[in-house]
């Protein structure tokens, strides 16, 4: 089970953008931290991707960068990118990846027979 407090890829990315606009601004994390009223040590951390950063936190951190927050989730996937899927599919997914890669395979072949509409991305 994922840890709801840890930071995820897409906070990583934050980060990353995060400490590329404080880079350009020529500011330090010094500077950024002394603006937001926290420890520069925190500023380290928001950097590193290691704590989450809130909505609030992060519309600070792009008012002190001057720069838009849609600016640091550009050049991320979209959500459309990733379909939801149901509890069922998960499960399946998970069954899929227990097998032999030739069970797979066999597996894969009855399923495009079954349903030949469906295109492959190979």
């Amino acid at each position: 089970m994922r840890n709801s407090k840890a930071a995820s890829d897409i906070d990583r990315q934050i980060a990353a953008r995060i400490r590329l606009a404080r880079l350009e601004t020529g500011m330090s994390q010094e500077k950024l931290a002394e603006a937001l009223g926290i420890t520069f040590q925190q500023v380290q951390k928001y950097e590193k991707g290691l704590n989450r950063i809130s909505a609030g936190r992060l519309r600070e951190i792009s008012d002190t960068l001057g720069r838009e927050v849609t600016w640091f989730f550009e050049e991320m996937p979209t959500f459309e990118a990733y379909p939801t899927l149901s509890k069922a599919d998960l499960r399946i997914l998970r069954n899929l990846k227990a097998l032999s890669p030739e069970t797979r395979r066999a597996l894969d072949a009855l399923l495009v027979s079954l349903a030949p509409a469906v295109e492959t991305a190979e």
